[in-house]
């Protein structure tokens, strides 16, 4: 196994390693309020936290609705926690968020996934007529540790298609209207590196690839939250809150569609990320991802109602994220993503 990796972005610390190194390096400060699935916490078991005792919430759940977020809060304000650890995909990592939120307390979060949401401020919340409250912290998390060790045990279908999301965070990164130059070459990093570890993952895992995988969902997390979003992620938000379908599946479907969107809106963007990226193809590129993970190519298949192809266009266009797009989207060419992304 590697040693342990110990970096600084700001105030920001960034651990490579064992996570059992880590957290004994840490010693964090109790009480301690650690969050996250049955399965997830399963990968602490037996390794000491840090000062004092942890209590644990199992109940995160996917997207984060309000009564989940709700439960998580009122444990944090039983146990006035000091540290609080957030371990799992990104629905843990943001549930982290929305506890911490308001408090003092010490973010450490532990990415099971290549979802990025660690590199991030801000969070969502689902709300039961299925839209996303969104907010954010001041800064992303205190403290990210992460264990390559933690992605051996993903299935293909969950590997590749939380990459795929982590490889969408890297093209609108790159092509976000209000780039962050760091951001931007921290996407174009990322970009590459994804492009090549994904598909090496699909064939075959190994320590090394697997490290690799979240050292670009590092940086493209990073870009994510120094560039921001646009069409492709206001798209996967709205339908993934409308369906319940988990965020990567999602993006696996959607992105190939957004990016074409983005071809014709701004064809020179999308061009020079190709180019940087050194893909000729973006959108080929990313459905071939998926299809070599045996992911979905369409919401219809995985039983989603059809109501969600006029439901979702007005919401999409609607969103925040959409002014950060390179060009505007009209609402016809929003509504034809959509109806591609749903199949049928």
């Amino acid at each position: 196994m590697a040693a342990l990796s110990d970096q600084r972005i700001a105030k920001q610390r960034i651990l490579f390693g064992s996570r059992a190194e880590a957290f004994a390096k840490l010693a964090l400060a109790g009480p301690l309020l650690v969050l996250g699935s049955k399965r997830s916490l399963a990968e602490l078991d037996g390794i000491a936290l840090g000062d004092g005792e942890a209590h644990r919430f199992a109940g995160v759940t996917v997207h984060n609705p309000q009564r989940v977020v709700d439960a998580a809060r009122a444990e944090a304000a039983r146990i006035l926690p000091a540290s609080i650890v957030a371990i799992g995909s990104s629905s843990a990592i943001d549930l982290g968020k929305a506890v911490a939120f308001g408090r003092t307390a010490t973010l450490v979060s532990v990415p099971t996934a290549l979802g990025g949401a660690e590199m991030t401020r801000g969070f969502g919340v689902l709300q039961p007529d299925g839209e996303k409250a969104g907010n954010a912290l001041g800064a992303p998390s205190d403290v990210v540790i992460y264990d390559p060790a933690l992605l051996a045990s993903l299935g293909a279908r969950e590997l590749g298609s939380i990459g795929i999301n982590a490889f969408a965070h890297t093209i609108e990164a790159a092509y976000a209207r209000y780039a962050q130059p760091l951001g931007v070459a921290g996407a174009v990093r990322a970009g590459r590196m994804l492009a090549a570890a994904l598909p090496r993952a699909a064939l075959e895992r190994s320590a090394e690839n697997d490290r690799e995988l979240f050292e670009g969902a590092y940086l493209a997390g990073f870009a994510l939250n120094a560039c921001g979003m646009g069409f492709h992620h206001a798209a996967c938000h709205v339908l993934g809150g409308l369906s319940g379908v988990p965020h990567g599946i999602v993006n696996a479907v959607v992105l190939p569609h957004a990016v074409r969107a983005n071809v014709r809106v701004a064809p020179a963007a999308v061009a020079a990320v190709a180019d940087a990226f050194c893909i000729a193809d973006l959108a080929a590129h990313a459905d071939a991802i998926a299809r070599s993970f045996g992911l979905p190519a369409t919401l219809a298949e995985l039983g989603v109602d059809a109501g969600i192809v006029t439901q979702a266009p007005p919401l999409i266009a609607a969103a925040h994220q959409m002014k950060n797009n390179p060009a505007p989207v009209g609402p016809d060419l929003i509504e034809l993503v959509v109806r591609l992304a749903y199949g049928g």
